[in-house]
């Protein structure tokens, strides 16, 4: 079948970029080798680390910097894009709260506190600001949850002059021994009798504690985690909050299966495990892409096309022990630092950050990629999100919210 449109890669730049393509009635194909970025990052979406008011400070920073992809999107596209994924997740009954305007300030899984612009509606009552109304807080996990531990987060959080205190809950009795991930707890979250002992646990915390807030890991339920939360509020009578974990994450499943759910509905066909290996082209035109599958290679055609692989992070990008960053899907020309002994600074913790992680495609106004003389590679190709040149999306803190903005500005092209 041929496309109109095949978005390469399977982050939040690919989906927004694919579902405003179908919206507008285009027959689209969402192609990538895996999960993007969703399912390894918090779940939240960050505008601008380093300032109160993000969308302010990108309004400065569009103007100082006009290769930065905000600059490219525009900040008019990043509203935009802000109140479509918003609806996207508001549609699948998670909410996302926040404003662009102000970061929130949310606790990590370390027990710092890490700025924001969006966050789920699971999350909202653990906001900083919050939980300093001074009433004691409770950080309550579960022993065989690894790499999440209520009393570093509770310590942390004191030394920060919160009141707070952190406990370890028993698991109820359940079928498996072992591998209790994110995933296979959220599942077990899932089920009401699971959720009544926690809730029994809780309650009886709450009462000895007096505690106002509890935080829990962000595994309260892949599908229905809104009333998972309601739930357990009734149960305790403090108000509940979850926290991040490390990946996998949960909360970023919970927004791919929003946009899935709204990619479907728009008639977007999904193919998972297509790692796309090389392009085919004539002239500044591409023709065709080539993915592998069983035994063979698959041939991908459409008129035009969205690449949204992700930067060295994600692998997008793959950097070489010979000093060459290479572009892994179409073989794009890479704008990278002069050579392999200028990717790092001297200090690993250098506050400028590594200039490899700058690295990426240059573009022009329409996201076209471009070569090093500045001329357009493909006509008809578009490139989003952490893939492009001129920004460390993750020092920045900016990766979902150049995702979204330059994801919708290539759906809207």
């Amino acid at each position: 079948m041929n496309y109109e449109t095949i978005v390469i890669g399977a982050g939040l730049a690919g989906m927004l970029a694919a579902l405003v393509r179908a919206e507008r009635g285009e027959r689209v194909m969402m192609l990538a080798k895996g999960h993007g970025s969703t399912h390894w990052a918090a779940g939240c979406l960050d505008l601008l680390a380093d300032a109160d008011d993000p969308l302010g400070a990108i309004n400065q920073l569009v103007q100082a910097r006009p290769a930065h992809p905000y600059a490219l999107a525009g900040v008019a596209a990043l509203e935009q894009a802000l109140a479509r994924v918003r609806g996207v997740a508001e549609a699948a009954g998670y909410p996302l709260v926040g404003n662009a305007g102000r970061n929130l300030l949310m606790p990590t899984a370390l027990g710092a506190l890490r700025p924001t612009a969006f966050v789920p509606a699971t999350m909202v009552n653990g906001e900083a600001r919050q939980l300093g109304d001074g009433r004691p807080i409770l950080i309550a996990g579960l022993h065989e949850l690894r790499d999440f531990f209520p009393p570093l987060i509770a310590a942390n959080l004191r030394a920060q002059g919160y009141a707070a205190e952190g406990v370890y809950l028993e698991l109820p009795p359940v079928e498996r021994s072992h591998d209790f991930n994110p995933v296979v707890m959220a599942r077990l979250f899932e089920r009401p009798a699971f959720r009544a002992e926690i809730g029994r646990q809780l309650a009886t915390l709450v009462r000895k504690g007096g505690y106002a807030r509890v935080g829990l890991p962000a595994v309260l339920g892949l599908y229905n985690a809104v009333e998972v939360v309601r739930e357990l509020q009734a149960l305790t009578g403090a108000l509940i909050f979850e926290i991040p974990t490390l990946p996998t994450s949960v909360p970023g499943m919970r927004l791919f299966h929003a946009f899935e759910q709204a990619l479907t509905k728009a008639g977007a066909r999904i193919q998972i495990g297509g790692w796309v290996l090389r392009g085919e082209g004539s002239g500044s035109h591409l023709h065709a892409v080539f993915s592998e599958a069983a035994s063979r290679e698959q041939r991908h055609m459409a008129r035009r096309w969205v690449l949204a692989t992700g930067g060295i992070m994600g692998g997008g990008l793959r950097a070489e022990h010979t000093g060459v960053i290479s572009e892994t899907a179409l073989g794009l020309p890479v704008r990278t630092p002069s050579g392999r002994s200028d990717w790092f600074q001297a200090r690993f913790l250098d506050e400028a950050g590594h200039p490899v992680f700058r690295a990426g495609i240059a573009v022009d106004a329409q996201l076209r990629p471009l070569d090093a003389a500045d001329q357009i590679v493909y006509t008809n190709v578009a490139v989003v999100g952490s893939a492009l040149a001129d920004c460390d999306p993750i020092r920045e803190g900016c990766l979902e919210g150049i995702a979204l903005a330059t994801g919708f500005a290539a759906g809207q092209l």
